[in-house]
């Protein structure tokens, strides 16, 4: 039988206005965990479920591209923004 991988506990993001660029950043901090989570679920699993979890990333990456293009904000602030949210 398979492991059950590792969860981490929810990370406490701040609350924001929606529509706003620190919403978006927070999109893209949120798309950013639940990419790692995903790899780590990925490791774990076989065949079609495989190709579904990248399915989901690549719907994950299109929704951060989008509010960061909607946005202007750069993949240094962005990742900045990661960071400040991890080290909370």
């Amino acid at each position: 039988m398979t492991p059950v991988p590792v969860t981490r506990s929810p990370r406490a993001l701040p609350v924001v206005d929606a529509g706003t660029r620190e919403s978006a950043l927070c999109t893209i901090a949120n798309v950013a965990t639940a990419l790692e989570t995903l790899r780590e679920v990925r490791k774990h699993v076989r065949g079609d479920h495989k190709r579904r979890l990248d399915d989901v990333a690549v719907v994950l990456r299109v929704a951060a591209l989008d509010a960061q293009a909607t946005y202007a904000i750069t993949d240094e602030e962005a990742r900045s923004f990661i960071r400040d949210c991890r080290s909370r």
